[in-house]
């Protein structure tokens, strides 16, 4: 079943994508605890703008109940500000998978090619969010987000192209993660001065953006 989640006249259309985005992220754990999903099948693959974004804050208020199922979670960012929500991210991430190192929990799409992937995210291997470009800033974005229930083609595409992002994205630099917390300005960019990426983008990878499914 497919859920479209446009703009709302009565209220702000963040607020009413982030509750529908909770209650699909609340449905995958307790289905995962009723024994609803397979071993292989109980995680949560992320491509995002930044740490701020709605799928973020719903892991992060549905992280005790996914860490009750079991379920574990991996991110890619685009942009690695505000640095206080990166950090409660990758906290998160390491709390559904406290045996992984950073590299295998959290990366970043350094790379301006890889910019105009589309947000995504998959639950399970029948669940799954499609929303903007990733470069695009969030207040000139097209308000339409899909939510799809019951799609496992759709979510086997969107994992392939979650891996194929994974892939040739880069490590977040380890300071940015566990450093001590500094404030700064509202809207302040901060240049990173992370090495650039290592791995060269494979020939499969020439037709991005991706799609959106």
């Amino acid at each position: 079943m497919r859920v479209v989640v446009g703009t709302d006249v009565t209220r702000d259309p963040k607020d009413a994508e982030l509750d529908r985005h909770v209650q699909m992220v609340s449905r995958f754990a307790a289905r995962a605890l009723e024994g609803g999903e397979g071993a292989n099948t109980l995680s949560i693959t992320m491509i995002v703008r930044s740490a701020a974004s709605v799928p973020v804050q719903a892991l992060l208020r549905c992280k005790d109940d996914l860490f009750r199922a079991g379920i574990s979670a991996r991110a890619v960012l685009a942009k690695l500000d505000p640095e206080d929500d990166l950090r409660q991210l990758f906290a998160c991430l390491t709390h559904l998978g406290p045996l992984r190192p950073a590299k295998d929990l959290l990366r970043w799409a350094h790379n301006p090619r890889l910019l105009d992937a589309h947000e995504q995210v998959t639950l399970g291997a029948t669940m799954c969010r499609s929303g903007d470009a990733m470069r695009r800033d969030a207040d000139k974005r097209n308000a339409m987000t899909l939510f799809d229930e019951g799609a496992p083609e759709t979510v086997r595409l969107g994992r392939f192209a979650f891996e194929a992002l994974w892939t040739a994205s880069t490590f977040v630099p380890e300071r940015r993660l566990s450093g001590p917390l500094c404030a700064k300005p509202s809207g302040a960019f901060q240049p990173d001065a992370a090495p650039p990426l290592a791995a060269s983008l494979r020939p499969s990878l020439d037709g991005w953006p991706l799609v959106r499914h």
